[in-house]
């Protein structure tokens, strides 16, 4: 059973003291904010749901925990034998990155320390860091004294920078992630604190059909990037998180097609209708993972051919390998040239 240090207490002190606690008590009890209390209450009712329990609120708005005495014992027997997991930092940095990008607004220092259960002196350490990584794409964090803290910059990059931190500090626990979810396996609790299980599901299921269906060469690591992008998407644009609106770049080509095709299935699906603005912006991901044919390359081959071939002669000579006669290493490496020109 999957509980926090302070969804426990939640739970211990509403058992304790029934009907006598309110949200804001929870919340000066607990030294965090009510806004957190409620959120935390939200997990705390999924919980409960599993023993047949609910918890309830009197007419003065003060909590109790509705149910037979049988079922509250197994409750706290149960409680009582966990030991709720601590957070690694890499975890709390993105605890931290998710609340700043999703919420918006200015955040104290303290509140934000409470929140994550740490000193406000590892706070400003993971705010330097954060601040650092989200400089690479053009994504402010600034800190006013008196004000608080805050994230400013594009939608899209705000994508990017987000998308990027899940990918590269989180990459192995989003691949179990996905395979579990794709043998069918149901989680209550979001992915990594922060993807709907179901988003993530549909996004998977159906980046690998049409990509399967149009013969699309993806990379591991770019398949879920894309994934990743569509259910960032997904989740960003259902709380109102928008795209600024782009200038088109030119007529819609094959990229922009196969990411129609797979918004319409997930609008049919899930729901949420994503905007012109995202099928652009996934289709530039899409376009910047797409592994070439060598012989449908855009740009001058010959040179490009001449240049891999002295990145590997290079190479060769710094490990003391001799790399050059290997043709499928220069196919290879010439195939991916395209998109990572792209991208750059």
């Amino acid at each position: 059973m999957f509980v926090t240090v302070r969804e426990k207490s939640i739970i211990e002190l509403v058992t304790r003291m029934s009907a006598k606690h309110t949200v804001n008590s929870l919340a000066t009890y607990l030294d965090v904010s009510a806004r957190t209390i409620q959120r935390d209450l939200k997990s705390v009712d999924k919980l409960l749901e599993q023993f047949g329990l609910t918890m309830k609120r009197n007419a003065a708005d003060a909590l109790f925990i509705d149910g037979n005495n049988e079922k509250i014992y197994r409750l706290m027997q149960k409680l009582a034998a966990s030991s709720a997991p601590e957070a690694t930092p890499e975890e709390k940095k993105l605890r931290l990155l998710v609340i700043l990008m999703e919420e918006g607004a200015f955040f104290k220092k303290q509140v934000l320390s409470n929140q994550l259960g740490i000193s406000t002196t590892t706070l400003t350490s993971y705010l330097d860091e954060l601040g650092n990584w989200l400089r690479k794409f053009s994504v402010t964090l600034s800190r006013q004294r008196g004000v608080g803290v805050e994230v400013a910059g594009e939608e899209a990059h705000k994508r990017h920078a987000l998308a990027a931190y899940f990918l590269i500090h989180f990459y192995e626990e989003l691949i179990e992630s996905l395979y579990y979810l794709q043998r069918g396996k149901t989680q209550d609790d979001k992915v990594l604190g922060y993807f709907k299980p179901d988003y993530l599901a549909e996004a998977n299921k159906l980046v690998g059909k049409h990509i399967s269906d149009e013969q699309i060469r993806l990379a591991d690591s770019d398949y879920t990037g894309l994934v990743v992008h569509l259910a960032l998407a997904l989740q960003r644009t259902e709380s109102g998180l928008l795209l600024e609106a782009q200038e088109p770049v030119g007529e819609p080509n094959g990229e922009y097609h196969v990411i129609k095709a797979i918004c319409e299935d997930l609008h049919e699906r899930l729901g949420v209708e994503l905007t012109e603005g995202d099928i652009e912006f996934l289709a530039v991901v899409l376009k910047g993972s797409k592994i070439q044919a060598s012989n449908v390359l855009y740009y001058d081959s010959v040179l490009l051919g001449k240049l891999v071939k002295n990145m590997i002669r290079d190479v060769s000579g710094q490990l003391g390998v001799d790399l050059t006669k290997d043709f499928s290493l220069y196919q290879g490496l010439l195939a991916h040239m395209e998109p990572l020109i792209f991208r750059l």
